[in-house]
């Protein structure tokens, strides 16, 4: 009996294992390539809005038209010193004309948003999911449309900056709860208030618009090199822990 039980114990097959799961590899570069990905589709919604400022551009202008009186207007002398009356019309084309030109950089403020929340999920070790850099995403696009809002009742600058700081707050806000820390979401918060100044100056700046563009793409490119400059990148792709 013992030697059956013995022989018995002998032939049973040993508890199988469960298969070690395999490495993630390559996350970091899936995680660029949905980035652009994002960047890119972020573009219809982007669409949409320049659709929107082009069709309540020629609504005003033929209802403008339509208010003209036929009577010839007198103009009223005004000395050189004098200021020109504050004009909605006029303000309203210009608001649309910042608009367009907005949105003519939105790749720029879009891509460094984003880079500075990868920045953190890779030195910082987080971890944030697709719907988190949508949302994101979403915020910046409703910068556009609140700036087109704006910009009919409010002068340019007025329009802009009420803009940017209703885009801005949204995000930031967002920031503390996915980030874990307001010193991060302080950051996000110079990032966006030092991108916002910027693309105001090449919106004014008429002249050297191109210049300040390109200026500022340096600076945001020469800071990406600087805070990245001792990421074992290999390591990120093995899915190991970076060091910094």
């Amino acid at each position: 009996m013992e030697t059956g039980q013995s022989g018995g114990m002998d032939n049973a097959q040993p508890p199988l294992l469960n298969p070690p799961a395999p490495r993630r590899r390559h996350t970091v570069t899936l995680k660029l390539l949905f980035i652009t990905a994002l960047v890119l589709a972020l573009h219809l919604p982007l669409s949409l809005i320049n659709g929107l400022r082009q069709e309540r551009s020629r609504n005003r202008e033929e209802a403008h038209a339509r208010q003209v009186p036929a009577r010839a207007i007198e103009v009223q002398p005004r000395t050189a010193a004098a200021e020109p009356p504050y004009n909605p019309a006029v303000a309203a084309a210009e608001g649309y004309r910042m608009v367009e030109r907005s949105l003519k950089h939105s790749v720029l403020v879009l891509t460094l948003v984003f880079t500075a929340f990868f920045l953190f999920e890779t030195l910082a070790g987080l971890r944030l999911h697709a719907m988190h850099y949508g949302l994101v995403g979403a915020a910046l696009c409703l910068f556009y449309l609140a700036l087109l809002a704006l910009g009919e009742v409010l002068p340019p600058g007025l329009a802009y900056v009420g803009a940017a700081v209703a885009s801005s707050l949204l995000i930031v806000c967002y920031s503390v709860s996915i980030l874990h820390s307001y010193a991060r979401a302080a950051s996000i918060a110079a990032l966006l208030t030092a991108e916002h100044s910027v693309l105001y100056v090449v919106l004014r700046m008429e002249d050297y618009a191109l210049l300040a563009g390109t200026a500022s793409l340096f600076v945001a490119l020469a800071g990406v090199m600087f805070f990245t400059r001792n990421v074992d990148w290999f390591a990120q792709e093995a899915g190991k822990e970076a060091r910094a």
